[in-house]
């Protein structure tokens, strides 16, 4: 089942409000001349972009994305925002809006929502630029990058340090049969 934007509530002063449902992937998304058009499911990223006056086509995986970034604007005097929740990227020309209202509280569940699916980090955009992870645990556990093993030497084989302590026994007391086996069949 493809998907199109959804037109939400719009934002004061914004034209561009809109709301893609991460529960009804994969999603089509077609957009203004300044947003890239996109396919997106949970494995890949289907991005067209204008390069040199053609459309290109680049397909990313979702895993090479840095994680759903959210973002408040202010738009106007009176204490308006605009909320942008995005799938994020090294590169800014494949970031993907998913989601830009007026409510935090709609945007948050929606944020969440994303970086369920696509089982990638939340991510906050601060005021100034700077990108920061707002958990860095899982209820009382701490979530950090996993440690490498320790190197225990190189050319000691595949053998465990236990086995490597005990000598291997001599062969002389066994018994080998030898000869041609012979099997019945009806």
């Amino acid at each position: 089942m493809r998907q199109t934007a959804v037109a939400g509530k719009a934002a004061a002063g914004s034209s561009r409000s809109f709301r893609l449902d991460p529960f009804a992937l994969p999603i089509r998304h077609v957009s203004p001349p300044d947003w890239p058009a996109f396919t997106l499911d949970r494995q890949r990223a289907v991005v067209r972009l204008p390069l040199a006056g053609t459309l290109a086509t680049i397909t990313v995986p979702v895993d090479a994305y840095d994680g759903v970034s959210v973002r408040i604007e202010p738009v106007g005097t009176e204490g308006e925002i605009t909320v942008m929740v995005e799938l994020m990227h090294r590169d800014p020309a494949l970031t993907l809006p998913l989601v830009i209202a007026a409510s935090p509280e709609d945007a948050a569940a929606d944020w969440i929502a994303w970086g369920r699916t696509l089982n990638l980090p939340l991510l906050v955009i601060e005021s100034d630029g700077t990108v920061r992870v707002p958990v860095k645990n899982m209820g009382s556990v701490a979530v950090a990058k996993p440690l490498t093993r320790r190197n225990r030497g190189l050319f000691r084989g595949r053998r465990s340090r236990n086995i490597r302590r005990r000598k291997v026994g001599s062969s002389r007391g066994t018994e080998v049969l030898a000869g041609r086996e012979i099997i019945a069949r009806d």
